[in-house]
């Protein structure tokens, strides 16, 4: 399912942050050291940070520039869970095009939340 997700974009940091408004935050997934997922508590996703975003989302797709990042407003976002794999892929509307880009897919069971590990 695609939602609309708010889109943040710290240009001296390069991070990418993607948020939904008013949703709480059940737990924190720390997928790899670059990808930090929140989930609420129907294990749905609510907020994504990336870290190096530029860097990777450009190595991935060179028309995903600094200047895109800062510029857009709403990212949509598709999740997908297969066979415990979540799948993502960021739909980015700029210049009148639709640039999309999935990530890597990564496993919901290969990682322990850090906040989960703490309790």
């Amino acid at each position: 399912m695609t939602q609309k997700f708010k889109a943040s974009y710290d240009l001296e940091s390069d991070v990418l942050t993607l948020y939904r408004e008013n949703t709480q935050v059940k737990e924190s997934l720390e997928v790899t050291e670059d990808l930090i997922i929140d989930l609420d508590k129907n294990q749905k996703m609510v907020n994504l940070e990336l870290l190096d975003a530029y860097k990777f989302l450009h190595t991935l797709n060179e028309k995903i520039t600094k200047k895109m990042l800062q510029e857009v407003e709403e990212v949509e976002v598709d999740v997908k869970n297969y066979r415990n794999y979540f799948i993502v892929t960021l739909f980015f509307k700029y210049n009148n095009q639709i640039i999309a880009e999935k990530l890597p897919a990564f496993s919901s069971t290969e990682f322990t939340s850090p906040l989960l590990a703490s309790a």
